[in-house]
């Protein structure tokens, strides 16, 4: 089944970019199970780190979502550094599953040597949502998908 869900990725991403001239591979999840409860899942776990419900240290904050797209905001506790994260969703082609690619960008330069932080940013929200040991979690980024992936060191 694992098998069936990569393949089926894999043919959403090769017609992502038949479609789009410029040639782009964010870093993806694959999961077996429906987007709904993805989505559900990632909204509260951002809900749940929001510094206005009592995640002090996390300073995660929903902007929208819609049925495939989550948009949140994340600031360091000392408000130095903000990124934009945007969650999308994707049913898979074969197999009841969903792919998820995501995305945090800096908006500062002064992110470059952060030991990852964009790409922990995405991994906190999952691993703190119990989405990593979903059925099918399937990770498939490197350092050329997600500059710092190779350095980062996640802790939420």
């Amino acid at each position: 089944m694992a098998t069936l869900l990569l393949v089926s990725a894999l043919l959403d991403i090769m017609s992502d970019t038949a479609l789009n001239p410029v040639f782009h591979f964010p870093p993806s999840r694959l999961f077996q199970m429906p987007c709904t409860e993805i989505s559900t899942a990632l909204v509260k776990q951002i809900e749940a780190f929001s510094p206005m419900i009592g995640c002090d240290k996390c300073h995660y904050q929903l902007v929208s979502a819609t049925p495939v797209t989550l948009k949140a905001n994340h600031t360091s506790p000392d408000g130095l550094q903000a990124e934009n994260i945007t969650f999308t969703l994707n049913p898979t082609t074969m197999a009841s599953g969903c792919r998820v690619s995501g995305q945090s960008i800096s908006l500062s330069f002064t992110s470059l040597l952060d030991d990852g932080l964009n790409y922990c940013n995405l991994y906190n929200l999952l691993s703190s949502s119990g989405l990593t040991s979903a059925p099918g979690f399937i990770e498939m980024t490197n350092e050329w998908a997600c500059l710092g992936y190779g350095l980062a060191t996640c802790k939420v």
